[in-house]
This record gives C-alpha cells, sequence and structure tokens, in this order.
C-alpha cells in the first residue's frame, strides 16, 4: 500500500527528526520539497485529497513571520506568527490556505532548533506570536510533539505572548505541560450547521468545547475566535445559540480575549473551490474590499458583529476585537 507520509534524507540530521521517524512506520523518501510536490503534481488527484499527503522535511528560509495589513485595517492582537508547519488536514471551504499554497498537502520542517535560535534574536514587548495561522496548531502534536517544544521555550520569553490556534481535539500534548501566564489556547467556534457545511473533518463544536474546558481545568486560558462568522439563513439564532452554549460551558473567568470575523475570500478561492466542490458558501452578494477579498457589506458585518458582541456582552465586558476590519467598522460595533 502506497505511504501517505514523505520524508527527506536531511531530517535524520536533526534530532526532531529523527524522533519523528520513531513512530512513523511507513513512509517514503524524496530528495526535496520540490520533487515531493512533483509527485502530488503527477497523481493530478486535486487539493482536497491532496490534504492526505504529507512531508517531513528541512525548512531553508525563515520561521518567524510578521502581518503586513493593509493600513486602512485595524491593527489585530496576533503580530508574528511561526511557519513551522504549511497547510492543514481539515478541509474548511472558505479557508484563505487554499489560495495561499499551491497544493493540499501538509509539510512539516523538523529543523526547530534554527526556529528557536532565530527566535533568540528577536526581541518583544508582549508581542503576541500565533501558531495555527498557515496551519492548525495541534492536529499532529501526536506525532511532532511540536506543543512540547514551544512551550518549553517560551516559558522563559515573558516579553512574547504565545497563541496556539485550533479546531482540533487534540488536547493530549498540552494537559501534559505546566501552564505559563504567557501562552494560552485559542479555538475557532461555529455553530453546528456551519461545521457541519463548511468545516470538514474538524472537530464537532462539543468536541472543540470539551477540550477548551479540559484546558481550562488545567489552568490555561482560552481565546474564543468566531471567524468566520457565515451569513446563514438562520444566522442570529444560530450564532446567539454559540455563544450561549460557550458561555454556558466555559469558564468566564478564563477568557482570555474573544476575535470575531466575518466570511472573506478571493476570487481565486473561489474558482478553486467551485473546481472540486458544489457550495452555497459563495451565493451571498458581496463587495470587494480595499484588500482585494470580497466581503459582505459593511451594513451586514456590522449588524452581524453588533448580534453576536450584545450576546456576549450580557456574560461580561471581554477583550473583544474584530479581525481584518477597517477603523469605521471597529468604532460602530466595539462601542
Amino acid at each position: 500500500m502506497e505511504s501517505r507520509f514523505f520524508i527527506t534524507e536531511d531530517i535524520k540530521e536533526h534530532k526532531k527528526g529523527r524522533d519523528i521517524l520513531n513512530i512513523l512506520k511507513n513512509y517514503s523518501i524524496v530528495s526535496s520539497e520540490a520533487e515531493f510536490l512533483g509527485i502530488l503534481k503527477e497523481k493530478k488527484t486535486g487539493f482536497e485529497k491532496e490534504k492526505g499527503y504529507f512531508l517531513f522535511t528541512v525548512k531553508k528560509g525563515r520561521f518567524l513571520k510578521s502581518y503586513h495589513l493593509d493600513d486602512n485595517f485595524q491593527k489585530i492582537k496576533e503580530e508574528y506568527y511561526l511557519s513551522y508547519e504549511n497547510n492543514c488536514p481539515f478541509n474548511c471551504v472558505y479557508c484563505y490556505l487554499r489560495d495561499y499554497y499551491s497544493h493540499g498537502a501538509c509539510i512539516f520542517y523538523v529543523n526547530t532548533e534554527d526556529m528557536f535560535h532565530e527566535l533568540d534574536k528577536h526581541t518583544g514587548k508582549n508581542e503576541m506570536i500565533s501558531c495555527g495561522i498557515v496551519n492548525d496548531s495541534l492536529v499532529f502534536d501526536n506525532i511532532t510533539n511540536i506543543s512540547h517544544d514551544l512551550i518549553n521555550y517560551f516559558k522563559n520569553r515573558k516579553d512574547l505572548i504565545l497563541e496556539f490556534r485550533t479546531k482540533s481535539k487534540n488536547i493530549k500534548g498540552l494537559l501534559n505541560e505546566a501552564v505559563y501566564k504567557n501562552i494560552f489556547v485559542s479555538f475557532t467556534f461555529s455553530p453546528e450547521e456551519v461545521i457541519r457545511e463548511y468545516e470538514f473533518m474538524t472537530a464537532s463544536l462539543e468536541e472543540r468545547i470539551t477540550a477548551a474546558k479540559k484546558l481550562q481545568e488545567h489552568g490555561y486560558d482560552i481565546g474564543i475566535r468566531i471567524d468566520p462568522v457565515i451569513n446563514i439563513k438562520n444566522r442570529k439564532s444560530a450564532y446567539t445559540d454559540l455563544v450561549n452554549k460557550l458561555m454556558g460551558a466555559l469558564n468566564t473567568e478564563k477568557i482570555r480575549d474573544i476575535g470575531l470575523g466575518s466570511l472573506r475570500y478571493t476570487k481565486g478561492l473561489k474558482n478553486k473551490v467551485l473546481l472540486e466542490r458544489k457550495t452555497d458558501l459563495f451565493y451571498n452578494e458581496l463587495i470587494t474590499g480595499i484588500d482585494g477579498k470580497e466581503r459582505y457589506f459593511k451594513g451586514i458585518r456590522i449588524q452581524m458583529y453588533d448580534e453576536i458582541i450584545k450576546e456576549i456582552r450580557k456574560y461580561g465586558d471581554f477583550d473583544i476585537y474584530l479581525g481584518m476590519e477597517e477603523e469605521y467598522i471597529w468604532k460602530k460595533v466595539l462601542k
């Protein structure tokens, strides 16, 4: 049977690579990342089926990346992100990674010691560094054990804040670690109907809530991410029910912050999705924003945010922010 795991020989030169090889039972060897991508191209399976393929290799470039936002957008909390892994095995229809990468496979870079040397040179003051922007930070943690490495490093970097972001229920590694104030975990939460229609292969809402609750009980603060908010038929009731379910299940004293964002996508993403599946995700009337992405009209976005924020504020005064929104929208909804 063909292995869906691939490695390059040079991972054996790195401790993380050797550790991963002790776990993998069956894999194929390629000479380079380029050869691996060439194999995928020859298979012509399409983006979604490529998500079943994995490469472990050595990264040549930088691990720490900064956000580059249009000046019209309000500053977001996540100032930097780590790219030790590219892509995600989950199959969310709206995911920007569909248009960011030319393939659907997941690539993990084992030379994590280079990542930490790079971070040693980075000085910050309460800057947030996110894991899970170009990947899901926990889904492969049982293979990579990356959460252990990151926590072991960031526990000594009180000048930096580390965020794990996920839609996974794979939290065993985090539960085995001590908790530090500058490290927290964020879950993207969506109504069940959104998960069912647009977030394929992810953990269910109940599984995400259970995972978040266990982490809170262990001592972690949790970030809530409701992004993207999608204008489904029963939008108001679906998202208010979601907020009530979250607030009823979680310890509100250990909610670090809440991030909201509306559906947004490039025309390239839309075209790629429609090549592989039928979906009603793009049926709404949208407008092209200043960043070239399609969004709901401002009035709809304001209404969506107002509905959710009104429900959130019934439970307390939380730190709420908006993702990829201009100053006008922030002022309108975060009064």
